[in-house]
């Protein structure tokens, strides 16, 4: 098998992606810019992942620290929304 080959397999998101990002890059944009806004706003990371959770729409399993980490930059992406 080529490496070419190999590459066209592999997965679109790295193994060691914040979930947060894998999240944002696999849902619709108006959902990614809803839980951009969702990151910016004062809401706990506990009630948020509880209610990310719950959502009919699109339910997302994202634990409160890694909502934190990604929301205050400190993820690979460095988007700082905090």
């Amino acid at each position: 098998m080529a490496l070419s080959d190999i590459a066209a397999t592999a997965p679109a998101t790295p193994w060691r992606t914040c979930a947060v990002c894998h999240a944002l890059s696999t849902i619709p944009d108006a959902e990614a810019a809803g839980l951009r806004s969702l990151l910016a706003s004062g809401m706990r990371y506990t009630e948020m992942s509880e209610a990310l959770a719950a959502d009919d729409d699109t339910p997302l399993q994202l634990p409160p620290d890694t909502l934190s980490r990604h929301a205050r930059g400190r993820c690979e992406a460095r988007e700082k929304l905090r």
